[in-house]
């Protein structure tokens, strides 16, 4: 996908655009409020800024995005704004301004970077600056229905007498993007918080490396055969303003993340699941999740799979 094309798709996304300009309402005092734009992209959010009365937009960007931006701000007749080529966390004397706004939410919410990129712009934070966002939730459920898992599955149905078996142990060591519906999870919102990311200035920075355990009923999920699990998250802009990509809230431009099982489990009435989430976001990892299942009876594992996103990697 070309970079314009990713940024048309994050302009289209009419409910994202009005949440970040809600926001930045709330805090831009006009006149006074000064704006870091960390992944600025076309400009858009410094663009709001300005026209919210911020006395000046800061747009740092790493890549030819910037110079488009620099086209945009010229033909809208934009000014106040300085354009930084450059990655943020390699600005050496970033300026200090009263808000930092950093749009780079993936799919797999911190696929961009979002966590490293929001804990090192405290550095351009005057006293008492804030961030958007403030803090990101994630959620994980079973999925229950097989149409997912069976687009994805398609090794043992090649046919022509050959053994794909390995090909299909890289394929399902993958996170895929979805559309995840609410048929796939049964109907039912079974989602349990897995991740919660406070990324306010004043709270202590969270490692790159988390993990959590989760683990549901048979009886209150609405099937008992398990196909996959879903991933979607919540971020919270300022408190009361909030995008979701939960597979019940509108759409978004963003789709959710389909984790794949080796093999369906099938729960007895008295079972339960069991999942652990392991990620890794450090720079120098990039990203990798880890997602372990275990089906559990009388406390007693009976089933379990053990997956990693590493090893679903193909070297090039």
């Amino acid at each position: 996908m070309s970079e314009i094309e990713l940024h048309r798709k994050l302009l289209g996304d009419a409910p994202r655009n009005a949440a970040f300009q809600a926001a930045l309402r709330q805090l831009i005092v006009p006149g006074k409020t000064t704006v870091a734009d960390i992944g600025a992209g076309t400009g858009f959010l410094s663009f709001l800024a300005r026209r919210l009365g911020a006395a000046h937009c800061t747009l740092i960007e790493y890549s030819g995005m910037l110079e488009l931006a620099q086209k945009l701000a010229r033909q809208n007749g934009i000014d106040q704004l300085s354009f930084v080529r450059g990655h943020s966390a390699e600005i050496r004397k970033p300026p200090k301004v009263d808000v930092v706004v950093s749009e780079t939410l993936g799919n797999f919410a911190l696929e961009e970077g979002l966590l490293e990129t929001l804990i090192d712009a405290r550095r351009y934070l005057k006293p008492q600056g804030r961030v958007l966002p403030e803090r990101l939730r994630q959620f994980a459920a079973p999925v229950t229905a097989p149409r997912l898992q069976q687009e994805i599955d398609i090794w043992p149905q090649v046919g022509y007498e050959l053994d794909l078996s390995a090909a299909r142990t890289v394929s399902l060591n993958n996170m895929y993007v979805k559309t995840v519906l609410p048929a796939d999870l049964g109907a039912r919102d079974t989602g349990q918080l897995w991740d919660d990311l406070d990324l306010r200035p004043q709270a202590k920075a969270t490692d790159s490396r988390r993990n959590a355990t989760l683990r549901w009923k048979a009886v209150d999920l609405p099937a008992a055969r398990v196909e996959g699990l879903a991933l979607w998250w919540v971020c919270e802009l300022l408190p009361g303003i909030d995008l979701s990509t939960s597979p019940f809230a509108p759409a978004t431009h963003w789709d959710q993340i389909y984790l794949p099982l080796l093999s369906p489990l099938e729960l007895a009435p008295d079972d339960q699941l069991e999942l652990t989430l392991s990620c890794d976001t450090r720079p120098d990892v990039g990203v990798r999740l880890g997602w372990k299942t275990r089906q559990l009876r009388g406390g007693k594992v009976v089933a379990e799979q053990v997956q990693d996103s590493f090893r679903g990697r193909v070297e090039v």
